[in-house]
């Protein structure tokens, strides 16, 4: 066997004016006593996760505790950026997915074995390290200086550092992966990130046009959002050496609950508050994305060409005018054409896939969590 060697040290970085911070004042530092990630902060921080959490709390905790593992504290604000990073993002869905069809498909009878151990934690994490990743990569990408209501790392430290920064955590959860040897799973998170790339290359080519349809969407979303819950969900069955058919079903629930979670993204840029959703509302559109209660209204237009084309005028004029004027006028079309309500029912679609998918799994806890998580993904109001 291969004994791999820890990911290299370097010495600290003694000259930190190389980094020009892009705001006036200086982020505060991270907490790194107060645990903002543990499966108890997470159940208070979202409340809704709270009858779902708690079967995967301690395997949750474990995740976390593996990723704080990655930070190296020799160069400062390397390990500053990225501690900032963990602390401040989301709700741990990907490992909470992996985790749960994990101990939901295990095939162990024993009780004195655990359904989810060392494999499946070390998984988890690694999804868990690459969807921050791309969070970083896509912060500099759209020049955001807001995630969930908080300065990003491109706005305290400026693209470069956000870039070094999420490369660190791809190449971390690379080394996460060569130490678990198997060469199943690396093929399977390789391809994770050629469809993240592909997913940012169509919204860039589709960026501020109206050149979308329902299969570029379709594929976009898949690509950026469904692939890395499909991949949960297809490494778990591999984990668990389930046969191929059942790996596919549990790689299914993770594809069709990711396209159900993103349009409900899509659904919440024009319902929810701007400090519910820790960023301006229809801030696709704004962004020149054409999302799904757009694409439903041009559908449901098609019979009145002078409807269709004036509705499209508007969406131009916000592209490429920056006209924000006209935002009034393209929420009118959207609730004249009840698109908000089909997008919300094109979601349960997906949802209910998803949980057709997993209905050959035995009753357990894990399986009805799997089953109120997909519920909340649609009822979710950020």
């Amino acid at each position: 066997m291969v004994n791999f060697p820890s990911f290299p040290r370097f010495g600290p970085v003694t000259d930190r004016t190389s980094f020009t911070l892009t705001r006036t004042t200086s982020p505060s530092a991270p907490n790194t006593r107060q645990d903002k990630r543990s499966a108890l902060a997470l159940m208070m921080a979202h409340p809704e996760l709270a009858p779902i959490v708690p079967v995967v709390s301690e395997q949750l905790d474990a995740v976390k505790t593996s990723i704080q593992g990655i930070i190296m504290p020799d160069i400062e604000v390397l390990a500053h950026t990225i501690a900032q990073t963990l602390n401040n993002t989301g709700k741990l869905l990907r490992p909470l997915v992996g985790l749960l069809l994990s101990a939901a498909s295990s095939t162990s009878t024993s009780s004195h074995e655990k359904p989810v151990g060392f494999r499946h934690i070390e998984t988890a994490a690694v999804a868990e390290l690459i969807h921050v990743a791309t969070l970083l990569h896509d912060d500099v990408i759209d020049d955001s200086d807001l995630r969930r209501g908080l300065p990003t790392i491109r706005a305290d430290y400026g693209n470069r550092l956000s870039i070094l920064s999420g490369d660190y955590l791809l190449a971390q959860a690379s080394l996460k992966l060569s130490q678990l040897n198997n060469c199943r799973l690396v093929s399977i998170f390789a391809m994770v990130l050629a469809n993240l790339c592909e997913g940012e290359v169509k919204q860039l080519k589709t960026g501020y046009t109206l050149d979308m349809d329902w299969p570029t969407y379709l594929r976009k979303n898949v690509c950026k959002t469904a692939s890395l819950f499909a991949a949960c969900g297809e490494s778990a069955g591999v984990n668990n050496h389930l046969p191929e058919s059942d790996i596919a079903r549990l790689q299914q629930f993770g594809e069709q609950f990711g396209i159900a979670f993103q349009i409900v993204d899509d659904l919440l840029d024009y319902t929810a508050d701007a400090q519910t959703l820790g960023k301006p509302v229809l801030d696709d559109l704004k962004n020149g994305l054409i999302n799904a209660p757009v694409l439903i209204a041009f559908d449901k237009l098609n019979g009145q060409p002078d409807r269709l084309k004036q509705f499209k005028n508007l969406c131009l004029q916000l592209f490429n005018d920056q006209n924000e004027a006209v935002i009034p006028d393209i929420q009118a079309v959207i609730d004249d054409t009840n698109a908000l309500a089909a997008t919300k029912d094109l979601a349960r679609h997906y949802a209910k896939a998803a949980t057709d998918a997993i209905a050959h799994l035995r009753p357990s806890p894990y399986k009805t969590a799997l089953d109120l998580l997909v519920d909340y993904s649609i009822h979710r109001q950020m």
